[in-house]
């Protein structure tokens, strides 16, 4: 009994051990914070308290907070400087850091202007329980496998209805109030900037309109109007969403039944064929006729972030 108790709390230092340490290596973001005080001068904070902000209720459990983490890096000191000065330096500081800047910003349509506020008119253009209409958004049509009859699905918008301003007694929020991840979405508990923006929507209003025609177009025929599924497996099912990542999601795509994912399916390969694609006649309910690309990698990846506005903000990551 004195030997198993032994084993057990050396068992239980070691964890702690190797806790603290994942604690101290995953803290890069302080060097981040002191970039951020010399880029913007005057900004005041503690960088020894984790900055975590969204007041709406459904962004804790308790006294915990579910999710949001963003800030400690982007802009720590949002409570100081505002929902307005805090947009204003998102928009400059992605300019500054993001080496691939000027690619993102013509592949999603970025236009360098991050809203401060979840407007009325805001959330009845993009709301989840409006029918946008706006802003080159309109109703997509589409006609299932095997029938004549097209549809027209009722999409949601992207933006949640717990931060929409009817449901905070009229008063917009800001983006002190609501946080990030309710429209960026993404691997919401890291701190480390590479797992931190894993499956990170980019521009949430472009991927939502230009995805939603790509997906109207030549997804939904097969996987339903709001991703319930048909022919193909359903898309918005939330354990999908949460276990399965963008690469996956994009490989699918860009693959279809020639890569490991699919093989044997008749998910169409709408980027290439895989590299390693031995036809099967057995197998395979298709040869490959050519490598004809009919998406473009920035269309898959679009596409890709339109599929992610299904996870819901209440799911576990």
């Amino acid at each position: 009994m004195n030997k198993l108790f032994l084993v057990l709390a050396a068992l239980l230092l070691g964890l702690i051990g190797v806790a603290a340490a994942k604690d101290s290596h995953d803290r890069a973001y302080l060097s981040i914070q002191d970039q951020y005080r010399n880029d913007h001068p005057g900004s005041t904070f503690d960088s020894q308290v984790q900055q975590l902000f969204p007041s709406f209720p459904t962004a804790k459990r308790g006294d915990t907070f579910r999710t949001e983490r963003c800030i400690s890096c982007h802009v720590p000191d949002i409570s100081i400087i505002g929902p307005q000065q805090a947009a204003a330096n998102l928009s400059a500081d992605f300019l500054k850091y993001e080496p691939d800047a000027q690619h993102l910003i013509q592949a999603y349509g970025l236009t360098l202007k991050h809203p401060a506020l979840v407007t009325q008119a805001l959330y009845d253009t993009y709301g989840q329980d409006t029918f946008a209409t706006s802003d080159g958004f309109h109703p997509y049509s589409f006609t299932p496998l095997n029938q004549k009859t097209p549809q027209q699905p009722k999409l949601a918008g992207f933006i949640p209805a717990f931060i929409s301003p009817a449901a905070n007694g009229g008063k917009p929020l800001g983006i002190d109030q609501t946080g990030c991840i309710v429209c960026h979405n993404g691997q919401r508990n890291a701190l480390d900037d590479t797992h931190a923006h894993l499956n990170l929507i980019i521009n949430p209003e472009y991927s939502y309109t230009a995805g939603a025609a790509l997906y109207y177009k030549f997804c939904a025929s097969c996987h339903g109007g709001l991703g319930e599924g048909n022919v193909g497996p359903p898309l918005s099912n939330q354990d999908r969403l949460g276990f399965f990542n963008e690469d996956y999601y994009y490989r699918c795509i860009e693959y279809g039944y020639t890569d490991f994912e699919h093989l044997g399916s008749v998910m169409p390969a709408w980027g290439s064929v895989a590299p390693d694609f031995t036809y099967d006649a057995t197998r395979d309910k298709t040869r490959p006729t050519g490598n004809v690309r009919q998406l473009s990698e920035d269309q898959i990846h679009t596409l890709v972030q339109f599929i992610r506005h299904w996870e819901s903000y209440d799911t576990l990551p």
